[in-house]
């Protein structure tokens, strides 16, 4: 009987470990911290994860993050590993796997706040499933109804 304590005990946490893993609540304060010290009506996104190495911050739409225009420049391209955004508009934020809104897409809402790592998020808009993490090269704007169900989380 008391083997059998132990083997539920044991159980129990590791059932809990696997629930509420402690490297999950590092993430989330840190992206918290950062979503909580960003400018409001903004798009952030970050060279590593949890929130940081900021690349860039933009209230507006960005067509190509490898050129010398806008938030996202030059070396900013294919680098994020993610996402924070603290839009006011209600709007999603779509970020595309290619210069000029092409390629693959996903979206993060408002509600999400943001991606603490996006080795894990795909995206699954357009043609193809396309891994999300140091992937992307444009975003913009949108309705959420123009994200198609391809949510990041």
């Amino acid at each position: 009987m008391r083997k059998i304590s132990i083997l539920l005990a044991t159980l129990g946490l590791v059932v809990t470990g696997a629930l509420f893993p402690v490297a999950s609540a590092q993430a989330s304060a840190a992206c918290d911290t950062a979503w909580n010290a960003a400018t409001p009506g903004r798009f952030g996104a970050f060279e590593d994860i949890h929130c940081a190495g900021v690349l860039g911050s933009d209230a507006d739409d960005d067509p190509n993050w490898a050129d010398s225009v806008g938030s996202f420049q030059g070396s900013d391209n294919d680098k994020a590993s993610s996402l924070l955004h603290k839009g006011n508009s209600g709007l999603a934020v779509r970020v595309w796997s290619d210069a000029n809104y092409r390629g693959n897409f996903g979206c993060i809402t408002k509600d999400e706040k943001y991606v603490s790592d996006l080795h894990d998020n795909y995206l699954t808009g357009g043609t193809d499933k396309f891994r999300a993490w140091d992937s992307i090269s444009s975003h913009e704007w949108v309705s959420e109804a123009y994200c198609y169900g391809a949510f990041l989380s």
